[in-house]
């Protein structure tokens, strides 16, 4: 049950997070940080069996990450923003995300035996 709740917890947060996302400065590096970190919490929730929450907070953080995002957007970022900042973060996006579907696929071959 309380997984459940955390799951949805996730995705609400990440979805408060796309107004922060786009204003210039601190506000949107901060809500980037905010993102990816919600979305290592939201792995918890692929204990239950169910991708739903994971997939769900993975692409809304992908969508707040890759084009809502004023610093770290594909097209259109702010020309300050240096490039390896945004490459790590995409890096970091990728990595966590690999990471929760190799748990998942492990899990869900532990749940078969």
């Amino acid at each position: 049950m309380y997984l459940k709740v955390l799951g949805w917890m996730c995705i609400l947060i990440e979805v408060m997070l796309l107004a922060p996302s786009v204003v210039p400065g601190v506000m949107s590096a901060l809500a980037s940080f905010i993102a990816i970190l919600i979305l290592v919490i939201s792995i918890v929730t692929i204990k239950t069996g169910n991708l739903f929450y994971f997939k769900f907070t993975a692409v809304i953080s992908g969508i707040s990450i890759f084009i809502v995002n004023d610093s770290l957007r594909l097209y259109g970022s702010l020309p300050q923003v240096p490039w390896e900042y945004q490459v790590s973060f995409y890096s970091l996006f990728i990595i966590i995300c690999s990471l929760a579907i190799y748990y998942a696929k492990r899990r869900a071959g532990v749940m078969k035996n």
